[in-house]
């Protein structure tokens, strides 16, 4: 492979200090020579910011929507917040599957499969692996190739859904919004965790999580988070296995400064299974027979995934007024890859499918730095909140694909050995992208009314190189976003809003002649309604959008490049509740009604669905807590049809899943001897269905995960 060009990461750092500089300016100089007093702000667990350490099922603001801490019933627009507490509940082993009880959003386009944090939002598939962001910053993942960073759910705090287009406040986005993920931080008070779990499929796991203050002053604290976990994975002769740490340094030396340094290292010697079986003999028979969802299409002694990531990352935050502040975040990432996969082609006979091998060596680093002025001020009868940024982003992958025949495979009684590869190819590439952003934001309060005005310049430039046939492919341009809403509140607790947003999304994957598909365009409008009544736990949630996506590609199946699709249209309903029914009693509902269209020149194509987008899926959870230190939930999840081929003449049956949960505090119930030990018992798919969650094509299924049992012993002090 070819070794990375120290100019590569001389350009990186030298991009990161100039953006650090604007804190230094002496615009910014000249105001430290007012001195104000200091201002200490104290808040319920349910009242806290929206960084803070999560309580219970219900949240009151985000970050993520506006860079922000708004009230969620203040936004124009569709956000929804997955606490710590949910997450711990429902033992999600992806962030995708934490996402299961929201709406809008859909996690099943591999079916069990662990591997990338796939989540199509609002129906768009495409770049659904790079739509995350961790503590409002990119993972600079590259979904034209197997460079994807994931971040484990047991290092997050909480989960902000966006729905719609984003790009005003983070650049290029997928039109269908965008998952805004917030780690666990540093905390002033002592918190120790040690938890060991025990599942089907062989998992095994052991977590710790400890943060405290480090000296006497209360300036210094830590937070170190580690995971080691193993797993046999649905299908048969696949594992997965993981190890990953994060540690945390918090220093605070005033009431207005802080800095937070942060690693996040993860290593996954094994990644599991990650193919798919042909329509015909998964959703269909095939010569009267069925395949298993436990069949391999692989070879043990050719297949392998490694990965490697690093994150290293700061959030610096100086306030210089009690309304004027500034922060800087910046994270440096890089991975490595190395996969090998035997793999089903297709039916080549009643019982035999053809196979193929892909391969890939790859090494990506990336790096994303937003610097941000937040302030407000009053102007007549209107108080703003004025936030203005500078960001700058930039990624480089390289590496190879290989890819060679493989002997054909008996898909209901495989038999497997030494298998040879015929017909080997290589080509060696490299990827990079440039991308720097100014925005400005302006949430305006009149009396009940809110308005968000917003606007953004990105100037993006994308190169993708053929370095073995020499040749190389550009493209550079520049591109305005804007953001528009308005939401009335009402004294009874309702709250209307209207708003407007667009999407722009640089293309790095190429078209059949190598040449770059053209940029992502996308425009949503989008009205709903808020009810969150004074003092209330209760917020009621209806959305009904407008959303079309320009200059839309599909990857074509085996190999490197895709062709283009045209316009896509989605239009579609929303319904999210979040209440408790009773003191012991709380209820997470949601409902999402999507209708998309093709709309591009391709008479096939022409006025047809997408695949695997569900036209209605709902949800439903309840948990309860019968006396104090017991806590049982139960969930149902009701995922409809889909298209599996671009046609529509290939459907995928709906499905319904029951999912089920029972904590108890050993301390409350048994003895107080045991205060701070639980035992946790969690199963998905309790009734143990045997179905296809989505299909690409016809040739490739993807069976969703049996049912899973997860029991989990944990000890906190």
């Amino acid at each position: 492979m070819k070794q990375r060009s120290p100019l590569f990461t001389l350009r990186v750092l030298s991009q990161a200090l100039c953006s650090a500089a604007i804190i230094s300016t002496p615009a910014f100089a000249a105001t430290e020579l007012v001195t104000l007093p200091a201002v200490s702000v104290k808040a319920s667990a349910e009242q806290a910011g929206s960084k803070e350490q999560t309580q219970g099922w219900f949240s009151r603001s985000s970050q993520g929507a506006s860079k922000t801490d708004t009230p969620l019933r203040e936004l124009p627009q569709s956000v929804s917040v997955v606490n710590r507490q949910q997450i711990e509940q429902q033992t999600p082993q992806t962030i995708g599957e934490a996402l299961n009880y929201s709406a809008g959003a859909f996690s099943g386009l591999v079916g069990g499969g662990n591997r990338y944090d796939y989540v199509a939002l609002r129906g768009f598939v495409d770049n659904s692996v790079e739509n995350t962001v961790l503590d409002g910053l990119r993972l600079m993942s590259d979904s034209g190739s197997f460079s994807a960073m994931q971040i484990d759910p047991y290092f997050v705090e909480r989960i902000d859904l966006i729905r719609g287009p984003a790009s005003v406040l983070y650049g290029r986005s997928s039109p269908g919004g965008l998952v805004a993920l917030t780690s666990k931080r540093p905390q002033a008070s002592e918190q120790h965790e040690v938890r060991v779990d025990l599942g089907t499929d062989a998992r095994q796991a052991l977590a710790f999580d400890s943060t405290n203050v480090l000296n006497e002053s209360g300036t210094l604290s830590y937070r170190l988070t580690g995971l080691a976990q193993r797993a046999d994975s649905m299908q048969d002769h696949v594992e997965e296995q993981r190890l990953t740490l994060m540690p945390q340094l918090l220093w605070q030396p005033n009431e207005n400064t802080s800095l937070l340094l942060q690693a996040y290292l993860q290593k996954d010697p094994k990644g599991g299974y990650h193919s798919g079986v042909p329509y015909e003999g998964s959703v269909t028979e095939r010569a009267g027979q069925k395949i298993k969802r436990s069949f391999y299409d692989g070879e043990a002694d050719l297949d392998v995934f490694e990965r490697t990531q690093r994150m290293l990352s700061y959030q610096l935050e100086h306030r210089f007024s009690p309304d004027w502040k500034v922060r800087q975040n910046l994270r440096y990432v890089s991975s490595d890859v190395k996969t090998g996969s035997v793999y089903q082609k297709g039916w080549k006979g009643d019982r035999t499918l053809e196979r193929g091998f892909s391969g890939a060596k790859e090494s990506l680093s990336g790096l994303a730095v937003d610097t941000q002025v937040e302030g407000a001020l009053t102007t007549g009868s209107m108080q703003h909140a004025l936030l203005a940024g500078f960001d700058y982003q930039t990624r480089s992958n390289e590496g190879y694909w290989s890819w060679a025949s493989v002997s054909d495979i008996d898909a209901f009684t495989p038999a497997y050995g030494k298998t040879a590869l015929t017909d080997p190819g290589q080509t060696d590439w490299q990827r990079d992208l440039d991308q720097t952003g100014v925005y400005l934001q302006d949430q305006i309060s009149v009396d009940r009314w809110r308005f968000t005005l917003g606007a953004r310049y990105d100037h993006a430039k994308v190169t993708t190189k053929d370095l073995s046939a020499n040749t190389q492919a550009n493209w550079e341009g520049g591109q305005w976003t804007k953001r528009l809403g308005a939401l009335y509140l009402f004294d009874n607790g309702l709250a209307p809003y209207a708003s407007f947003s667009e999407s722009f999304d640089p293309n790095t994957n190429t078209q059949q002649d190598g040449s770059l598909l053209e940029p992502l365009r996308g425009k949503q409008y989008e009205v709903g309604l808020k009810y969150q009544p004074a003092n209330s736990r209760t917020l009621l949630t209806a959305a009904i959008y407008d959303l079309e996506q320009r200059n839309l590609a599909s990857t074509v199946p085996n190999t490197n490049y895709s062709i283009p699709v045209g316009t896509v249209r989605s239009r579609g309903l929303e319904l999210e509740a979040n209440t408790p029914l009773n003191d012991q009693l709380t209820m997470l509902a949601s409902y999402t009604l999507s209708r998309m269209e093709t709309q591009g020149k391709d008479a096939e194509t022409q006025g047809k669905t997408p695949v695997q987008v569900p036209e209605h899926k709902a949800s439903l959870w309840l948990n309860y807590t019968p006396v104090n230190g017991a806590e049982l939930g139960l969930g149902s999840r009701y995922i409809g049809s889909t298209w599996a081929d671009t046609s529509n003449t290939l459907k995928v049956p709906a499905v319904t899943l029951i999912d089920f949960s029972l904590n108890l505090q050993l301390g409350n119930l048994i003895d107080s001897r045991f205060k701070g030990a639980s035992v946790q018992l969690s199963a998905n798919n309790v009734l143990d269905k045997d179905y296809i969650a989505s299909c690409y094509s016809s040739n490739y299924c993807y069976f969703g995960r049996g049912r899973t049992v997860l029991s989990s012993l944990r000890y906190q002090w």
